[in-house]
């Protein structure tokens, strides 16, 4: 039984005259008749009761139409998802995001998508980078967003370069080393003394800080407490005697809020994370997964930059998508394949 059939079986039975069905559907009262009575036979079961005057639904026959009317909102359903589906409209997107870019731009890359694809499910998983290509690989992410600074060449991944963002040292605006004066020079051999909390990041992220803040190489600078849970810090740091290790533009409102202090510290440079877009090189994502894709590219990137210009140190250099887009001129590129 095909969907042309179901249909011939429900518009019967809405109308119970075989001269309106045949209108209805486009054929002749002869050519619809035939079509009811090859059905009845392939199941066996008399559908219509006929007369000279009348057409009625059998008992056995209401069974059948109730069924066929479901049957045809089914397909009816499935044709327009697919249609959702190759349009982008439609379907489930899985992605993981680093800490640092879910915190300041996955919310509104999310809004955007929803205000303009509602259809459209999304599984997201925030995570460090290593747990994220595991995943990755095994298939239960499309791609992900992170740092890849620590990343190594793999042939077999397409790596988006996105940007990333300017940091910096954060306190309570209480601790004791901007208690007196929140504004004041701090020395970088004042910062030694405490406890830093930060995301885990890259070591060699660390190191270039330290080099930046001028601490020489015997100076011990390392991270007491590293959690990706930003919210967790955010709840530590107030209060207590931690030093946070954070982005600029994450803890905007929270210096506006006056929850917490920007160290008055020099450094030289203060960004030093390379975030990409990292994908399974050469694998067909479905149109949504692309559409979202290109969504996070360029909010990310528009953040970047305006993170930069409104934060950024002379020292930084250009960022990584610039620098790329500058070296791809030629082939057109804006993503490394590793």
């Amino acid at each position: 039984m095909n969907f042309k059939q179901l249909n011939h079986i429900v518009v019967l039975s809405e109308t119970l005259n075989f001269s309106k069905a045949a209108e209805r559907v486009f054929l002749s009262q002869s050519a619809l008749s035939k079509s009811i009575q090859a059905i009845e036979q392939q199941i066996g079961i008399a559908i219509f009761d006929r007369s000279k005057n009348s057409v009625l639904v059998t008992p056995a026959g209401k069974f059948v139409v109730d069924h066929a009317r479901h049957l045809l909102a089914e397909i009816r359903n499935f044709h327009k998802n697919l249609d959702y589906l190759k349009t982008g409209e439609y379907g489930t997107i899985k992605v993981g995001s680093g800490p640092f870019p879910a915190k300041c731009f996955l919310h509104t890359a999310i809004r955007q998508l929803q205000a303009n694809y509602p259809r459209i499910s999304l599984d997201i998983r925030i995570d460090n980078w290593t747990n994220l290509l595991v995943q990755l690989k095994e298939g239960a992410i499309d791609y992900f967003i992170a740092d890849i600074r620590n990343l190594e060449d793999d042939p077999f991944l397409k790596v988006t370069p996105i940007g990333g963002l300017t940091v910096a040292l954060f306190c309570d605006a209480n601790h004791p080393l901007i208690r007196l004066d929140r504004s004041r020079p701090i020395a970088p051999v004042e910062i030694l003394d405490y406890t830093f909390a930060s995301v885990s990041l890259p070591t060699l992220v660390f190191s270039e800080l330290k080099h930046s803040l001028g601490l020489d190489h015997n100076d011990l600078f390392s991270v007491n407490f590293k959690c990706d849970d930003i919210s967790l810090i955010n709840r530590l740091v107030p209060d207590s005697d931690i030093i946070f290790v954070s982005s600029n533009l994450m803890m905007e409102q929270a210096l506006q809020e006056g929850h917490a202090v920007r160290l008055n510290i020099p450094m030289t440079r203060n960004r030093f994370g390379e975030w990409a877009l990292v994908q399974i090189k050469d694998q067909k994502l479905v149109p949504c997964a692309e559409i979202f894709a290109r969504m996070l590219i360029d909010i990310v990137r528009d953040g970047s930059l305006q993170d930069d210009d409104k934060y950024g140190l002379a020292g930084n250099g250009p960022l990584n998508f610039i620098a790329n887009s500058a070296r791809a001129v030629g082939n057109g590129t804006g993503s490394v394949e590793r």
